[in-house]
């Protein structure tokens, strides 16, 4: 971890690149496994994979949590609310949408967290920039969804399904913010924690029947095992917290404009996926109100 540490310090650009990469990938991954595998089996992979990588961190927070049932208790609401309900959501999204489309919607976390941090933290409040960001990236989904054009059941769903998904992270940061931000366990403990607890409250959950497909294909077991599973879900939290102990939450926090981006790029690239020129603009506008979030945030 150490040398870890070293890197993130001396190539930060490098290791948010990477990361943006991974969190981008995790859509094209989940369309992948989805041609085999139900939602629900490419979801508890992800969970189980993701808590093996994150499982040395553990002792730590087990320790804490003998004297601490408290400490159980938020995490396990974080597990339920960023794990459980916003990969389920995901899933189910990227199912019903080109992977791109689902990665542009991914990106409005920042601004549904804007939204609820506003309506429950007094000293968050929506300033005209803010709002104007929330605003834009909202006229943006509509842009995706494209209605002048007859909306399908599909689309509707898949957009709602991101955006519930989305609503499960803002809850997530916004319940750690006012419950975790001061509970003296390491990011990275707490991360591994609740991403075995995620994993354990889904798998009664979960439909087992058909799950050995995955080994009718090395390609479809790598995406969701590997590259959702182990890099998308494992050591991108790793990534993720470094990057915040070493160059801070502010600078870490740029990398929500990569996942999108890269996600609408891979499904091109990877899916022959088609894109026009109204779901362009919807990009463009669901990005650029991110932006103006973000640098609000930063001011």
């Amino acid at each position: 971890m150490f040398i870890l540490e070293n890197s993130f310090k001396k190539t930060p650009f490098l290791w948010l690149a990477l990361l943006g990469l991974l969190w981008g990938a995790n859509f094209i991954f989940m369309k992948i496994g989805a041609a085999v595998l139900s939602s629900s089996q490419i979801v508890w992979l992800r969970l189980a994979f993701g808590a093996f990588v994150l499982s040395p961190f553990l002792p730590i927070v087990i320790r804490v949590i003998g004297t601490n049932r408290k400490l159980l208790f938020h995490v396990s609401v974080m597990a339920l609310s960023a794990n459980v309900l916003t990969f389920h959501c995901f899933m189910e999204g990227t199912k019903r949408l080109d992977s791109g489309a689902a990665g542009v919607l991914s990106g409005t976390v920042p601004l549904l967290t804007t939204i609820l941090a506003a309506l429950v933290l007094p000293e968050e409040k929506l300033s005209r920039q803010k709002t104007a960001g929330i605003l834009t990236s909202f006229i943006g989904i509509i842009f995706i969804v494209n209605p002048w054009n007859g909306l399908s059941s599909s689309t509707m769903s898949g957009v709602g399904y991101m955006l519930l998904g989305g609503i499960g992270y803002a809850v997530a940061f916004v319940y750690a913010r006012k419950n975790l931000v001061n509970s003296g366990v390491p990011s990275l403990s707490l991360a591994a924690l609740q991403m075995l607890l995620a994993t354990i409250f889904y798998t009664p959950l979960t439909h087992w029947a058909g799950m050995g497909a995955i080994t009718d294909s090395w390609t479809i077991a790598a995406s969701v095992a590997i590259g959702l599973g182990v890099l998308g879900s494992g050591f991108a939290y790793v990534i993720y917290y470094g990057l915040i102990q070493s160059i801070g939450a502010v600078a870490t926090s740029s990398v929500s404009y990569l996942p999108p981006v890269v996600a609408l790029c891979l499904g091109i690239i990877f899916l022959g996926e088609s894109i026009g020129i109204e779901q362009m603009a919807g990009c463009m506008l669901v990005l650029g109100g991110i932006f103006l979030v973000r640098n609000s945030l930063r001011k």
